[in-house]
């Protein structure tokens, strides 16, 4: 239990370093495209390439729904920045990191039937994503005292 609680933050952590990176990256592209010149990030090889994603128009998703144009990096940011003020909770790690999983089926799903396309950052993110709302389940299902589990089991039936 001590062991998840203590990795917990050190994956926040992680997926708040990857978001840095993708706006490291757009600012590069942007200014790159500024001067004329051609940008290619550490992250673009092959056929995949994670500039073209944070470029497109789903590099920001807040324009789709009235907000101004914010970065989905920097939102990423926040959101990290979010998780790791609630660390300390398992129950509030887990309703966040749930909706940050959530949000991550839904930029994934943009990601391959929109863009059609990869990106190595993003698919370590939902990752990043995934085991931090895993976690923080498993945390939580082991701190819960054996009077709040009979409680809810009353509560199914």
């Amino acid at each position: 239990m001590a062991l998840v609680s203590h990795l917990l933050p050190v994956l926040v952590m992680l997926g708040f370093l990857l978001s840095s990176y993708a706006y490291y990256v757009e600012r590069g592209f942007a200014k790159a495209k500024e001067l004329g010149e051609v940008y290619r990030a550490y992250c673009d090889f092959s056929a995949f390439s994670c500039t073209r994603i944070f470029s497109s128009e789903y590099g920001s998703l807040t324009q789709f729904i009235g907000l101004p144009h914010v970065s989905n990096a920097v939102l990423g940011m926040l959101f990290y920045l979010l998780e790791l003020i609630v660390c300390r909770s398992p129950t509030l790690l887990f309703v966040v990191s749930t909706a940050g999983f959530v949000a991550s089926l839904g930029m994934l799903f943009i990601l391959i039937f929109i863009l059609h396309d990869l990106c190595i950052v993003c698919c370590f993110t939902y990752v990043v994503n995934l085991f931090t709302c895993l976690g923080a389940w498993w945390w939580r299902r082991q701190t819960m005292t054996p009077a709040e589990g009979e409680k809810k089991m009353r509560k199914k039936q």
